[in-house]
């Protein structure tokens, strides 16, 4: 079965990776997501994702955070059913607009 979602490099600046995502997710397609998101930001240590687009189910919550593996800090824009993931990993930090995000991906440190 073909994955329906979607993941667009929208600004590459260094070490630095903006992506955005946007179609369905399930339970099923959430670690292709992340497999996905991870091999796009091989090697960055600064990650921008935009995942406002995102469909996800309403009345179930993902078996895992979908955001890749690897880098250093991960600006996150998501869907209310994500934020609560966002607890246990020290690397992301939550914005809840897309210029707010933008400013924190775009500063010289990370």
């Amino acid at each position: 079965m073909p994955v329906l979602f979607r993941i667009r490099v929208l600004a590459v600046c260094g070490t630095r990776l903006w992506c955005a995502g946007t179609g369905p997710v399930t339970a099923g397609t959430s670690r292709a997501l992340h497999d996905e998101l991870t091999e796009r930001c091989a090697g960055m240590s600064v990650v921008g994702l935009d995942m406002r687009e995102l469909r996800l189910p309403t009345q179930a919550f993902l078996p895992s955070a979908p955001w890749p593996d690897g880098p250093d800090t991960i600006h996150l824009l998501a869907p209310d059913l994500l934020r609560s993931r966002t607890a246990d990993d020290q690397r992301v930090q939550w914005h809840a607009d897309l210029h707010t995000a933008w400013q924190a991906w775009s500063a010289l440190t990370p």
